[in-house]
């Protein structure tokens, strides 16, 4: 019987695994230099985690979240995003003592989504966050190594910067009344999708993707009207650094992203070369949300990358040389070989063998595998207790013994 992967999951293998540990070490390296530390947390929690801070009334928690039951009755949910989850780590292990406290993590996030380019079911995402910092340069800070770790692992591509201002939640809960009424002046105009969220959450019809909704939405009302002196000054603060820094930016008044905690500064890098899923990274301040979740009032700032879009966009990297290929030409000479190989092993050469006694298919799979050396192991060499050396890039051939083996290898 065969079974198939679950639909909306993949395995990862071959150029795939390559790209993604990539972005994973240009990760840590990032996090290094920026001063983050690493955080991870459980794939599940319980579920109360994530219904108030995404909204109650998001999609997330409405259609999207994998939620279940355990033997003890008790509700919870594969993680759908990383931020409540890292944020409940931090109280729960008191790292909010010392501020500000700046994480990162990686790891499979789940939701319950329609399949397509770039969107699946179990995805793997990078988060960074900064807990405890209203200082408009915690957002700058968060953004240009956002910007660092793009321009690192996708230098050639055209990725631009997205942003906009939500201002504080009181603004945003005027500003939901505006726009619901507006929306119901023109629900003829609009898709049943966005009928359903009118008195839900209208800030989800300005993410529409339905193109015949584009005029309508366009000519909303802007919640940068609503925005106080002081939330407009913060704003223009951070364009004009980000700026100052080389990050190209372009507003745009409809993002306002797609979970109930942000406020103030939001943003995503965004792609035109990867269809509709068109976003790499995406995050934004969250003042208020780790008081919503027991913890200090502290402000907060993050964002959430998804790997498998940001992997859509890297080229195949070569492969790693293996060092040397073993070329045992029979099987009781094994154990003249495994001397060797053990220790090259302890010397930190990659040695590989095929597991064949064929020396043109040992050469062939050397040659392959783009070894820089392949060692023979012969009759003459167990009889003679030394290796046969071949240099592969300029096919120079020595004999050698086991003690002045690594002045051949260099």
């Amino acid at each position: 019987m065969k079974i198939n992967p679950i639909r909306g999951t993949h395995d990862l293998f071959g150029e795939e695994i390559i790209k993604f540990n990539k972005i994973l070490f240009e990760v840590k390296s990032i996090a290094n230099k920026f001063g983050f530390s690493e955080l991870i947390t459980p794939i599940f929690e319980s579920s109360e985690l994530f219904k108030k801070p995404l909204g109650e009334q998001s999609d997330v928690v409405l259609k999207e979240m994998y939620t279940f039951k355990d033997r003890n009755e008790e509700e919870i949910t594969l993680r759908p995003e990383y931020t409540t989850p890292m944020i409940r780590a931090a109280i729960s292990n008191g790292l909010l003592n010392n501020l500000p406290a700046k994480f990162f993590g990686t790891g499979q996030m789940f939701r319950r989504e329609r399949p397509q380019k770039g969107r699946y079911r179990q995805f793997n995402q990078i988060n960074f966050e900064n807990f405890g910092s209203e200082d408009f340069f915690a957002d700058i800070e968060i953004i240009s190594l956002a910007n660092n770790l793009l321009k690192k692992i996708i230098p050639d591509n055209n990725i631009t910067l997205h942003i906009n201002s939500l201002g504080t939640r009181e603004n945003l809960k005027s500003y939901k009344i505006i726009l619901s009424k507006y929306f119901k002046d023109n629900k003829s105009l609009l898709s049943k999708e966005s009928l359903d969220k009118i008195n839900t959450n209208p800030l989800r019809i300005l993410d529409s993707k339905n193109i015949e909704e584009k005029e309508i939405i366009d000519k909303s009302p802007k919640l940068i009207e609503l925005l106080s002196k002081s939330d407009l000054s913060f704003y223009e603060e951070v364009k004009k650094c980000l700026t100052e820094l080389g990050i190209k930016i372009c507003e745009d008044q409809t993002l306002v992203r797609g979970l109930d905690y942000y406020c103030h500064t939001v943003f995503e890098f965004k792609s035109d070369l990867i269809g509709s899923q068109d976003t790499l990274i995406g995050g934004g301040r969250y003042n208020g949300l780790i008081k919503t979740l027991g913890g200090k009032d502290i402000a907060g700032v993050g964002w959430a990358g998804g790997i498998e879009r940001i992997m859509l966009l890297m080229k195949n990297i070569p492969k790693e040389n293996k060092d040397i290929h073993l070329a045992i030409l029979d099987s009781n000479l094994k154990m003249h070989a495994i001397k060797l190989y053990d220790y090259l092993i302890k010397n930190n050469y990659s040695v590989y063998w095929n597991y064949k006694y064929n020396l043109k298919k040992s050469l062939s799979s050397a040659n392959e595998m783009k070894a820089n050396f392949i060692i023979i192991v012969g009759e003459n060499e167990k009889i003679n207790n030394n290796y046969t050396i071949k240099n592969l890039s300029n096919g120079k051939q020595t004999i050698v013994d086991i003690n002045n083996i690594f002045d051949h290898l260099k």
